[in-house]
């Protein structure tokens, strides 16, 4: 009994200690914040805890007695901090959100969220409001519209991509940080890429290589998608037509349980095909049909965040033939191009204190490419398999990845109490200093016909370790080192340096320089693509290509009442050995076969303005791009070849009416080149100058649960430019490059539901 009364005069004098005591973060409007960071330190002892809130925003903490210090962080809102003297047993805590309006939080390549006036790296974001606005189905929609950014299009083959004057090859593609495979010619389709789930686009200027390593050494690109559901039950349906044959319809929904959420999201684009002209069954641009589906499960603890991720694509390429007629019969030849792609990722973020956390990311990719060849009775309309290995083919690819890295990141100065320790930290050695150390493990296996028969690995194991050290309150360095074993090639150190520094509170340098590594993939070497548009083979006698890579950005920022601005002028430049490209050894055969071109560098400068006053964005920007090959030397030329880049853009919200109106402009410049001629010469040529514009219009309705959008894209109406007329890999020779589908009209309807 005395016991008994001994324990209930200790519950009644430590109720803190004792009863369970929760947290919960919300913002101001009281929607839960998710993934915000929570700190406890008990200033008497001095011992701290970290922890994680859930879905909806909560943490259950461990017991603390005395008084104590409270730190929340979250990218999205402003750090709270407070001292309390006991923590009650249910504790809210209200964030209030940063204006980010031009200063987008970016993850990709930093060690914790930042804004990209604080990143290290200058980085581009592209949110989903702009994604939205110019109606984008996939990537290449969306970067054609970016400064210094050209596409490429290849009915076949898809779309490729260069910045910076590099192409594909040199920049890497990633989807929430696993690369994306299956390069064809030596770069992504980002016309696969599709954007109904991403959150936003991030553009990672200048070198990556020891980081991110081979394919990395002009940047990097990643899509971000949404990560867990916003509501207990949500909803999402698009659905878009656009006159040039379009026709895209997809759906999300997701389930919040606090601690799990589960998002299931998936659809379908379809493109009929598009002629200039009247062709019959053959078409300019090849129809196109694409399904993908997305499955995303998220599980919250106190100090981890676990999460699983399936995505699937399946596409279909029809390229139809003319038909061939005679008294006796008519028939045609008609090829479709199958590719499929399933990517299977296993997150893991482990918070081991307030400034310590082990990340680590498992993945499996699966690429699969078919070509089927049928010869089609145009009259019964039955269809026989036509023989031969230049007629019917598969690719098959397999990538598996282990990334984990372990990162240590100098404590925030947050709050009075929080003052005092961070400047008692500061005192003593490392206390400036955030570090990362990890292993980057990939390993592709090809096999297919194309591959002869064989199936190909290559295994690429890396360790890479990097730093911050804050020398002042204006100097930040980055160094970063890779040491990698390739079992193809002799893979060299990796190093690259980037320095940041604010030279007011409202400009700020960051230069960076790094050596890229990039051996060649399994499908410059061995690949065989035969067809009646391409004629191509890889090399196994290929050497690896490596670079010499710089980038300087300034950045001006000013804001004064409603009025925000930004100015970043970049320079860069790229110098890369033994560069691996398409050539043509012997003109008077269609044969192209991977080579080491020899030396390549490219340099040039940007100048982009962004502004904001109240409801009203404006930008536009200017880029200048030389390129240089060993072509210049062999006659009168100049040592570099300029193209120009233009783009603008306007956007204002009616904010009484919910409608939002905006305006993309981008002229790609006139793109010298050289050519080899069939008498061995060179001569230069010019692809014509071309530009783009695209108007829409967007309506919310009943509280912002509907939105109904319309448009113009290419309102110019351009199709074709004059172009070099020699041949390529992929197609017969010709004097006109197919850019645009012509103006087009669209209609877009998106409906959400969620609580």
């Amino acid at each position: 009994m005395k016991i008994f009364k001994a324990f209930l005069f200790l519950l009644a004098a430590f109720p803190a200690v004792l009863q369970a005591q929760q947290i919960k973060v919300v913002a101001e409007s009281g929607i839960p914040v998710s993934q915000a960071v929570v700190m406890i330190k008990a200033l008497a002892s001095g011992s701290e805890s970290a922890y994680i809130t859930d879905n909806k925003g909560v943490v259950t903490a461990n017991p603390v007695s005395g008084k104590f210090l409270i730190v929340v962080q979250h990218l999205s809102f402003n750090t709270y901090s407070d001292t309390l003297n006991a923590l009650p047993v249910s504790l809210l805590v209200t964030l209030t959100p940063k204006d980010v309006k031009l200063n987008e939080v970016v993850v990709t390549s930093e060690y914790t969220a930042r804004t990209a006036g604080e990143s290290m790296h200058p980085v581009v974001v592209i949110n989903r409001k702009q994604i939205e606005s110019q109606a984008a189905a996939n990537l290449g929609q969306v970067l054609e519209q970016q400064l210094n950014m050209r596409i490429s299009n290849d009915q076949i083959l898809g779309q490729g991509l260069t910045i910076n004057g590099l192409s594909g090859q040199n920049i890497k593609f990633l989807v929430d940080g696993v690369p994306v495979i299956g390069r064809l010619d030596g770069n992504i389709d980002i016309s696969q890429l599709n954007l109904n789930n991403v959150e936003r686009i991030e553009v990672v200027n200048g070198p990556m290589a020891a980081s991110y390593g081979t394919d990395a050494s002009g940047g990097v690109i990643n899509l971000i998608t949404k990560q867990s559901a916003e509501n207990k039950y949500q909803f999402g349906l698009n659905l878009m037509h656009e006159t040039t044959g379009h026709y895209n319809a997809d759906v999300l929904t997701g389930y919040n349980t606090g601690k799990s959420s589960v998002l299931i999201s998936g659809g379908r684009n379809f493109f009929d095909g598009w002629s200039q002209a009247d062709t019959g069954r053959w078409q300019e641009w090849k129809p196109k049909e694409q399904y993908f589906g997305n499955v995303k499960y998220r599980w919250t603890g106190k100090k981890f965040i676990l999460g699983y991720q399936l995505n699937g694509f399946h596409e279909t390429i029809s390229n139809k033939g003319n038909p061939r007629v005679s008294p006796y019969f008519a028939y045609a030849f008609d090829e479709y191009y199958k590719t499929i792609r399933f990517t299977n990722q296993l997150n893991n973020t482990y918070l081991i204190n307030a400034n310590s956390s082990l990340n680590a990311t498992l993945s499996h990719s699966w690429f699969h490419r078919t070509k089927n060849t049928y010869r089609k009775d145009l009259v019964s309309l039955g269809e026989t398999l036509v023989p031969g290995v230049e007629q019917q083919d598969t690719t098959v690819l397999n990538a598996f990845m282990i990334r984990a890295a372990y990162t240590k990141s100098r404590q925030s100065t947050v709050g009075s109490d929080a003052l005092s320790l961070s400047k008692r930290r500061q005192s003593s050695v490392g206390s400036n200093l955030s570090y990362q150390t990890g292993i980057d493990f990939n390993v592709e296996t090809a096999d297919g016909s194309r591959f002869n028969d064989q199936e190909i690995v290559v295994g690429d194991y890396a360790f890479f370790a990097s730093a911050e050290y804050q020398i002042n309150e204006k100097l930040e360095v980055k160094p970063a080192v890779r040491l990698a074993y390739n079992t193809d090639y002799k893979a060299p150190v990796v190093p690259s340096v980037m320095i940041k520094y604010d030279v007011t509170k409202t400009l700020t340098t960051r230069f960076s320089y790094g050596k890229g590594f990039r051996a060649p993939g399994v499908k410059e070497r061995y690949l065989y693509f035969v067809d009646i548009n391409h004629n191509i083979r890889g090399n196994e006698n290929l050497l690896p290509e490596y670079s010499d890579n710089f980038f300087l950005n300034v950045s001006k920022r000013f804001t004064k009442d409603q009025v925000a601005i930004t100015a970043d002028l970049n320079g860069f430049y790229n110098d890369v050995r033994n560069m691996i490209t398409l050539a043509q050894p012997d003109l008077t055969s269609s044969l192209y076969t991977y080579i080491n071109l020899g030396k390549f560098s490219t340099h040039g400068g940007s100048l982009a303005l962004n502004a904001s006053y109240g409801n009203l964005t404006l930008g536009a920007g200017f880029a200048y791009t030389g390129r240089y090959n060993i072509y210049a030397d062999s006659g009168d030329f100049n040592q570099f070849i300029y193209s120009p880049d233009l783009n603008a853009k306007a956007q204002y919200e009616f904010t009484k009416t919910g409608l939002t109106a905006s305006v993309f402009f981008k002229l790609n410049g006139k793109l010298p080149g050289y050519q080899l001629n069939a008498d061995n010469t060179i001569t230069q040529f010019d692809n014509q100058s071309y530009k783009f514009m695209d108007v829409s219009l967007r309506k919310a309705f009943f509280g912002k649960t509907l939105f109904i959008g319309a448009g113009v894209k290419n309102l110019f109406d351009v199709t074709r430019v004059s172009a070099i007329a020699q041949g390529t890999a992929h197609s017969s020779g010709s004097d006109q490059l197919s850019v645009g589908t012509g103006r087009s009209y669209f209609v877009k309807l998106q409906y959400s539901i969620g609580r």
